[in-house]
């Protein structure tokens, strides 16, 4: 049975709602993030217009100011620590149709780039990407390639001079360099009217420089700088499973994703949400997702010694322990119809998140608040 794809999407997902007509969208938003000893205030602006009657470009810009009386943000003595990080990218995917064969509904291709810049972090990412509509439309393939090449230095060290960092054993040098490799897969299912599976695959690996220039593992004979190894290959997967209730126009979204990598990390994520359209302007939603996951191989919370023929790999990550946490947010969003606004006003999308995140790390707990304004316009 063929569905109409547009309702049944936007009845399942928690999107910013259809654009009238309108032939792109601006967004301007506002994100804070405060644990006990790091705050982030992060403004951001995207864009995405369309590009014919078959492309759409995508564009994002932002900036990190980061505030930190951590260590290992190159903090001294705990004194608060000031660090802006740049980000700006842009997209593009493109709507071939049915090009290969009468089987494929449609063929959508597309490429992104970014680039982040903070005094001590330099990343430069591109990928690309292909999705295919099979099955009169019930069923959407992807698959996709990225790769990010980083450069890293410990310029924001408080000192006379920035100190070297062991890129590799024995290799020491003021900037050391990290490369990414990423493939990923994901599929969506239509299974009735009302419901939605997917699942996503992904799976990366690092070479390079993967400690943090700044931090110190102790031992029982003393303090060094951390070592990480330079290989880290990661692999995840991930379902999750859309209902629509129409009666109540409630959605019930649930997920999973399974987490593992070569230094014996293995991580669990269940996440629940509730959406609710409310009225023809407004809807909310309610989200609860649990973290969880084991320590790497070579964390210790205290080593023995320092000595490399012991202790090849030394770290203070706290993120490589095994830890816990719980995320609670709501999320309301209002179209400007509400407020009685005209012409492309009326379909402005207001959206206010607050979340609550208990951790189980010497992080502590966390409150992240995120306002946004989408505003749909013609050109």
């Amino acid at each position: 049975m063929r569905l109409q794809l547009a309702s049944v999407l936007v009845a399942l997902c928690v999107v910013t709602p259809g654009r009238a007509g309108a032939d792109g969208t601006l967004s301007a938003r506002g994100v804070y993030y405060k644990e006990r000893a790091t705050r982030v205030m992060q403004p951001m602006l995207d864009g995405m217009f369309d590009v014919g009657s078959r492309g759409v470009a995508t564009a994002h810009f932002l900036v990190d100011a980061i505030t930190s009386a951590s260590a290992s943000s190159g903090a001294e003595n705990a004194e608060p620590f000031t660090e802006n990080r740049y980000e700006g990218g842009f997209g593009y995917t493109h709507e071939l149709g049915s090009v290969i064969t009468e089987h494929i509904e449609g063929l959508r291709v597309g490429g992104e780039a970014k680039y982040s810049k903070e005094s001590d972090y330099t990343s430069v990412y591109v990928g690309a990407r292909t999705e295919v509509d099979l099955a009169e439309k019930n069923t959407t393939l992807g698959l996709g390639v990225g790769l990010s090449r980083d450069e890293i230095s410990a310029a924001s060290a408080q000192g006379p001079s920035m100190p070297t960092l062991e890129c590799s054993p024995g290799q020491s040098f003021t900037a050391c360099s990290l490369t990414v490799k990423a493939l990923f897969a994901s599929g969506s299912q239509i299974l009735s009217k009302n419901a939605v599976l997917g699942v996503t695959y992904d799976v990366s690996k690092s070479d390079g420089y993967q400690s943090n220039p700044y931090r110190m593992a102790l031992a029982e004979d003393g303090i060094a700088p951390e070592r990480h190894p330079t290989t880290r290959t990661r692999t995840a997967v991930a379902g999750s499973l859309r209902y629509y209730i129409p009666r109540s126009q409630t959605t019930l979204i649930g997920s999973y994703r399974f987490y593992r990598d070569n230094w014996r990390v293995f991580a669990h994520t269940p996440e629940v949400r509730i959406y609710q359209q409310v009225g023809r302007v407004a809807d909310a939603t309610v989200r609860y997702r649990y973290y969880v996951q084991d320590r790497a191989f070579f964390y210790r919370d205290r080593y023995t010694t320092i000595d490399r023929g012991t202790n090849p790999f030394l770290s203070d990550d706290a993120k490589l322990d095994d830890y816990s946490t719980h995320t609670f947010e709501a999320k309301l969003g209002i179209l400007g119809e509400a407020f009685g606004a005209g012409g492309h006003w009326s379909g402005a999308r207001f959206e206010g998140i607050l979340s609550y995140v208990a951790q189980g790390n010497r992080f502590g707990n966390a409150i992240i608040a995120h306002v946004a304004l989408t505003v749909p316009f013609d050109y």
